[in-house]
């Protein structure tokens, strides 16, 4: 007779609690997904650059108008509290200091994927349209292209559009900012 094995699951207070307590610290890279605690795959040179280019291009963005946050919490459920690359936050005059992000809060979410491709495409983007994030962006490494997922639905994004290099895609959020493909994938 086979044993089942029963996992433990966290909620975001105890992941923060344990974070408080010195259990978890700043230098450990985790993720809370569905209650589990997910090591955060390596950044690699050309993810860094991704992202370095991206925050450049969105911290042009008028603080009045988006909050840019780059490798930082939102808090999607009472289980799940990524760290997306990139986001685009409505403006609020505490800067979030009271509480992480909440989706409804999230005008752009982007995720930089070279070996997570697969991580972000099957687990969290799926988390992402039950949460109604309402536009996410994965910069794809390997495929040297841009996804871009909208019109969130309980069973994953209604609307998935792929751009390649030489194509300009704007932010529903920001229709008048439009962002090369080249820059976002180098």
């Amino acid at each position: 007779m086979a044993v089942q094995l029963l996992k433990r699951l966290f909620t975001v207070e105890e992941y923060h609690l344990m974070g408080k307590a010195g259990i978890l610290s700043e230098g450990d890279r985790l993720e809370l997904i569905e209650g589990e605690l997910v090591e955060m795959a390596a950044i690699g040179t050309r993810h860094a650059s991704s992202v370095r280019r991206l925050a450049r291009l969105c911290s042009q963005i008028p603080e009045n108008l988006a909050i840019f946050d780059v490798q930082n919490p939102v808090q999607l459920s009472d289980r799940t509290e990524p760290q997306p690359d990139i986001v685009l936050l409505q403006p609020r005059a505490d800067y979030y200091s009271s509480a992480h992000p909440l989706p409804s809060e999230v005008l752009l979410l982007i995720e930089v994927a070279d070996t997570s491709i697969d991580y972000d495409r099957d687990v969290k983007l799926p988390i992402y349209a039950r949460s109604q994030i309402q536009e996410v962006w994965i910069v794809n490494l390997q495929e040297n292209c841009l996804e871009v997922y909208r019109q969130p639905t309980v069973n994953g994004y209604s609307l998935m559009l792929r751009f390649w290099r030489g194509d300009r895609v704007s932010p529903l959020a920001f229709p008048e900012f439009a962002v090369s493909v080249d820059l976002a994938i180098g």
